[in-house]
């Protein structure tokens, strides 16, 4: 049985009213209720997906590269001198872009001042898209650990929704989800979890025969739009929630 069941049976929960996540919490979620589908109700991923395309692992992996090499990451022991400050910054310059759109990445790197920067040798950082990257990945290095970041891409490549349910494919991934109900949420300008991996999912849930709504948020945010814009949002998990 696992960590997440067993919380559920400590706290006296026999079935969640909804499981709901974002993103990668999307993926949890939908594991969560394809393996244990008498214990959830309402499934409600939001920019998500039941299966990792070649792109996120493409990027992931570029991600995890540059952390595994950077000079300072020592196999993971780093506590106790510097930490792979250089690898994990990059890496969060591969992952940002994902997160939001060009269209809000070029409005928001028209505030960043140009600078200077000694991580490079050669080439001088000039434009404002540049140094909008270099603020990013030095931000996140200080809220974030490179080993707790490698985890994260590690779950996401080793996800497969179908096989940890038990099912040979996403056909039979929600075979046994007839009693549940699910409202999956596309973003049109999402290019982390493009709006084809939702699509995908209402297939599955479609032939497996199990009531689904799928809403496209229209924004230009990108894939942060669930953050950034929770009026787009509520007025359908309200809906949903309250048993639409």
């Amino acid at each position: 049985m696992d960590s997440q069941i067993r919380l559920l049976d400590h706290l006296g929960i026999g079935r969640l009213h909804a499981a709901v996540g974002a993103s990668i919490g999307g993926m949890l979620c939908t594991s969560l209720a394809t393996r244990h589908p008498d214990r959830v109700r309402i499934v409600i991923p939001i920019a998500s997906g039941i299966s990792v395309s070649p792109l996120q692992r493409v990027q992931n992996f570029e991600q995890i590269f540059a952390i595994e090499t950077d000079a300072n990451f020592n196999r993971g022991d780093y506590y106790g001198g510097a930490p792979p400050n250089q690898g994990l910054a990059l890496a969060r310059m591969i992952s940002h872009k994902t997160y939001i759109s060009l269209r809000t990445l070029e409005r928001r790197a028209r505030r960043e001042l140009r600078q200077s920067t000694d991580d490079l040798s050669w080439y001088e950082v000039t434009r404002p898209h540049e140094s909008y990257m270099l603020h990013q990945g030095g931000k996140f290095v200080k809220r974030f650990d490179a080993n707790t970041y490698l985890r994260i891409m590690d779950a996401w490549q080793r996800f497969d929704a179908a096989a940890d349910a038990g099912a040979d494919d996403s056909a039979g991934l929600f075979a046994r989800c007839k009693d549940q109900r699910y409202l999956i949420f596309s973003i049109d300008c999402d290019v982390c979890f493009y709006p084809d991996q939702q699509a995908e999912t209402v297939r599955a849930l479609n032939r497996a025969g199990v009531p689904n709504i799928h809403i496209t948020v229209h924004s230009e945010k990108g894939h942060d739009s669930f953050l950034l814009e929770p009026e787009l949002y509520t007025p359908h998990l309200v809906y949903a929630l309250n048993g639409g």
